[in-house]
């Protein structure tokens, strides 16, 4: 038989070696920074090289600092993400308590800073979160805690909260440390990008790049998506994911831009910011003059682009000049004028007689016959006496040569056909004296052949 006692020795100590597991589980995934003796001592020659300025006015690639801040902005990523992932596990551990406060509460530095004045608190009307909160967070926190506050934690949790609590503030001391660094050499190192979007991004971006020099040679479609994490939407909607958005989506420019407008943005920063990094690289604008006109020129676009469209107006008709004037004369423009002049049928056609109603139209095409389709007025062909009516020149001399060419023969209107009250229709010669002018010699019975007549008489005159 076992003992009692040595079996409940070893489940305690089964219990204990997975305690530890787990405790130093935590530790590396939640303390790594904290331990690495690198990221200390890094730590410490920022803080040394920070207590003195720079007397040379730009900062290139042999320069003894140009590598710290290269490494100081790889640190300040790294202290992010560390600080997340505490953040993650302290919301695990709180969430026993006050499941809510994540939801309304999502910056990790807040989210400790309530959760320290909170603690294991029941009443929450009795704190003030006005210092750290706005007016309407603090009501909804309020609101949120009497409906979904639980019970008190145990002393375990709370000093688990305490200790995560403690870690995520000592990261968050050293990360704003190593970012004022930063931000006090970026204006040697980039002024003109820094000018242009600020110090804090611009080591981001030139971070990302590997250095300014390798910023400058980017081309703007590659600076607009640096530091974009693809994420796995599958079955998800995509309507209000921002892409390509990037390092720029943290400006406060673009948070605030509408969805369409956000895009358009962040290609007019990326453009401007890819010029200023290419004047930082030949060192031509130490003083950061380019990089605050782009930003001055590129926000005047912004304005004119949030601009709404100008409104239609109607234009209004000229005024009427009184003056009367000069119309175009000529036997030219009479003739067209005459030509071009209303018909007697057109004038019919648009009037209507008073009383009447009006006719149908033509195959639904609005037109109308008028008084025409009336039977009202009399249409007449007024002709012109002073003036008659006759033949071109140029006709009549065609008419002339053709009968000169014919011979004086008929003309193609004369007709053998007319028509007698007593007969009816009857063919005539349209010219009766053109038989008698053909010599009846030919078929005379006595006058015989010429030629015949001839041959005989000079025969008889012989003998």
């Amino acid at each position: 038989m076992i003992d009692k006692d040595f079996m409940q020795d070893l489940e305690e100590e089964e219990e204990q070696q997975i305690i530890e597991v787990k405790q130093q589980i935590e530790d590396e995934t939640t303390c790594s920074l904290l331990k690495d003796n690198k990221f200390l001592q890094h730590y410490q020659r920022v803080l040394e090289v920070s207590a003195y300025q720079i007397q040379d006015e730009t900062i290139d690639a042999s320069h003894e600092e140009y590598h710290l801040i290269l490494r100081s902005n790889e640190y300040s990523t790294i202290i992010d993400q560390e600080i997340l992932n505490i953040h993650k596990q302290l919301k695990d551990v709180y969430h026993k308590k006050f499941p809510e406060l994540e939801k309304i509460i999502i910056n990790p530095i807040e989210y400790v800073k309530i959760v320290r004045l909170i603690r294991n608190a029941i009443d929450l009307q009795s704190i003030d979160f006005s210092s750290l909160l706005s007016g309407q967070q603090v009501v909804a926190v309020n609101i949120a805690a009497k409906q979904s506050l639980v019970g008190q934690l145990s002393e375990e949790d709370i000093s688990l909260v305490d200790q995560l609590c403690h870690k995520i503030e000592t990261l968050d001391n050293y990360n704003q440390k190593i970012i004022c660094y930063i931000e006090s050499r970026m204006k040697y190192i980039a002024p003109n990008v820094s000018a242009l979007i600020g110090t804090q991004l611009a080591s981001k971006l030139m971070a990302a790049a590997g250095g300014i020099e390798k910023l400058a040679n980017m081309p703007a479609g590659n600076i607009q998506v640096m530091g974009s994490v693809k994420k796995n939407m599958l079955g998800m909607s995509r309507a209000m994911h921002n892409r390509n958005t990037g390092y720029f989506g943290t400006l406060e420019i673009v948070q605030k831009a509408s969805g369409k407008l956000q895009n358009q943005i962040v290609r007019m920063l990326a453009t401007n910011v890819a010029k200023a990094a290419r004047v930082d690289n030949m060192k031509t604008c130490p003083k950061g003059n380019v990089g605050e006109d782009l930003r001055i020129k590129m926000m005047k676009r912004y304005q004119k682009i949030q601009e709404p469209p100008p409104a239609k107006l109607e234009k209004p008709l000229p005024i009427p000049d009184e003056n009367k004037k000069r119309r175009r004369g000529g036997k030219r423009f009479r003739k067209q004028k005459e030509r071009l002049a209303m018909t007697e049928v057109r004038k019919y056609a648009n009037r209507l007689k008073f009383g009447l109603e009006a006719e149908d139209e033509i195959k639904d095409t609005g037109i109308g016959l008028g008084m025409l389709s009336q039977g009202i007025g009399k249409v007449k062909l007024h002709i012109k006496k002073d003036k008659p009516i006759g033949l071109s020149k140029k006709l009549q001399q065609r008419l002339a040569q053709t009968k000169t060419q014919s011979g004086g023969g008929t003309g193609g209107l004369t007709s053998s056909i007319a028509f007698t009250p007593t007969q009816g229709i009857e063919l005539i010669n349209p010219e009766p004296g053109y038989l008698s002018k053909v010599p009846d010699q030919y078929f005379n019975r006595e006058s015989g052949f010429r030629t015949v007549l001839r041959k005989e008489r000079e025969f008889g005159r012989q003998h």
